[in-house]
């Protein structure tokens, strides 16, 4: 499938940690070194799970995410809750929401953790990010959560995937609607 014009872009998706710090990581509960001060930054990443077959075909699943601070939002999806419950096939009984959580624990640690890297302009619905129009698109929440919806769309129609996410616009324009009305709080307090 190709990407039409209107939706072009210049990415990859590099590992953000290796296979072992992961198997460590969700087995041992040995948290990265350093994850807190080398990933202390902002940015969109992506979990792409083993594929599986169920009554729809098979599927390659896949979690994307935004965080201005990644290696705290990491830590978080990788956390062992003290009330863990399991089903009769061993797999981890989550929350509504936490299915990063529970595919996180029942992968056994065999799965990829990327993250987005713009190398050259990307153009989304009339928006071009790049270094000559915004040189550091990722450090804007707003546009962050721009970029991981974009990122959720192209998962699933360009790589593939199956996003376990909440479905493009929906998602977006509710992070829109909270973004302004913070904006909009922050403006009237300080009137």
């Amino acid at each position: 499938m190709s990407i039409p014009a209107k939706f072009q872009c210049n990415i990859d998706w590099p590992e953000l940690l290796s296979s072992n710090e992961i198997r460590d990581w969700v087995l041992n509960q040995k948290m990265p070194k350093n994850l807190h001060g080398r990933m202390k930054y902002s940015g969109v990443y992506r979990f792409v799970f083993n594929e599986f077959k169920d009554e729809n075909g098979k599927h390659i699943p896949c979690y994307v995410g935004e965080s201005g601070n990644i290696g705290r939002r990491l830590s978080d999806h990788f956390r062992h809750d003290d009330k863990e419950r399991r089903d009769k096939e061993g797999e981890l009984v989550v929350s509504s929401g936490s299915d990063i959580k529970g595919g996180i624990r029942n992968s056994l640690g065999d799965f990829a953790l990327q993250h987005l890297r713009i190398k050259g302009p990307v153009t989304f619905c009339g928006l071009t990010f790049g270094p000559d129009t915004i040189p550091d698109p990722l450090m804007d929440s707003f546009t962050r959560k721009m970029l991981e919806n974009w990122a959720i769309l192209y998962s699933e129609y360009v790589d593939l995937y199956h996003p376990i996410n909440r479905r493009g616009t929906p998602h977006i324009f509710k992070d829109m609607l909270k973004n302004a009305r913070k904006r909009s709080k922050k403006n009237a307090t300080q009137k």
